[in-house]
């Protein structure tokens, strides 16, 4: 169960210093992503790797399939904590193999359930990355996100549709936890107090040789948790409500990411893909997350996700 934070707390990150030496990108950073040097506050990309700052991921012997279930959901759904409760129950029940997302949206991104009202629900859990989230599945051919609540357990094909409402998410996560694996992912993560910047770096490996479609790369961003009002079930409004899991951001602003291209891939064959990211002001570093997933790019599938602190 993830720790419920009140109050701010500052985190910091020390790294010695010494002279510093100009240089070009560095090659042990496999792959083409562009960093944001800004947020290195000791230098340049020389010097972030000379402080044995990129990792060395070891054999990835992993051999499970864990599971993402988005929740859509609005803070003025009554139906929709009993929907949150699934999820935190399948996340208790399987501890580092299922992680939820609760994603602020409608089918057609923002509705009353997610809409702040003063003074009763005045806190904005939306964003446009949501929304466009919501839009996207909402509007699919034959889709069955038709409102709140709804969601996708790997985004788990039922015909044409990925979503599905919060009573087959039992049975749908049981299907994904004994599927072989697919798609391995390592990360290493490093926080800058001073600037606020995150540097992630991903080591993606294909272990099913037969997956011929793209895949591609999200990486969400979300508020462990926060105490914000909510209307429940019996229709009473609870101002102490914990809404957990929150998508804020995408680490690259991109709500579907970007398809893993062959300059990603390492001599070893596995796509290396690094991301920088300033936490905006508003947000305790040490109650964020990430969330990165691989997914197949034709049927939306995802095949492998795992969680990642920011430090």
């Amino acid at each position: 169960m993830k720790k419920i934070l009140f109050l701010p707390i500052i985190a910091a990150t020390f790294l010695a210093s010494c002279d510093k030496v100009k240089n070009a990108y560095p090659e042990k950073a496999t792959g083409t992503s562009t960093l944001d040097w800004s947020l290195y506050p000791d230098g340049d990309s020389a010097y972030y790797a000379s402080q044995g700052l990129w990792p060395t991921f070891p054999a990835n012997t992993n051999t499970f399939t864990n599971v993402l279930i988005e929740d859509f959901t609005g803070h003025r759904c009554f139906n929709c904590p009993n929907a949150a409760n699934i999820i935190h129950t399948l996340e208790d029940q399987n501890p580092g193999r299922v992680f939820g997302a609760g994603i602020h949206t409608s089918p057609f991104g923002m509705s009353n359930f997610q809409q702040e009202e003063l003074p009763d629900y005045p806190s904005v859990l939306y964003n446009p990355l949501a929304f466009e989230i919501g839009i996207h599945f909402g509007s699919k051919p034959g889709t069955g996100f038709l409102g709140n609540p709804n969601g996708a357990v790997n985004r788990q094909l039922n015909g044409t549709d990925n979503t599905s409402a919060p009573a087959t998410w039992n049975s749908k996560t049981a299907v994904e936890l004994n599927k072989p694996v697919r798609v391995n992912i390592q990360s290493h993560a490093n926080y800058f107090a001073s600037t606020r910047g995150s540097f992630l770096h991903v080591e993606v490996d294909k272990v099913d040789n037969n997956l011929t479609n793209q895949l591609a790369i999200v990486v969400y961003v979300c508020e462990d948790s926060l105490i914000a009002p909510q209307l429940m079930p019996d229709l009473t409004y609870n101002p102490t409500y914990v809404h957990r899991d929150i998508l804020r951001d995408c680490i690259d602003g991109n709500a579907f990411g970007r398809v893993l291209a062959a300059s990603d891939l390492g001599s070893n064959g596995k796509y290396y893909v690094n991301y920088t990211y300033a936490l905006p002001s508003q947000y305790n570093v040490d109650n964020m997350h990430y969330l990165i997933y691989v997914y197949d790019k034709v049927t939306e599938e995802i095949y492998q996700v795992i969680e990642q602190h920011l430090h």
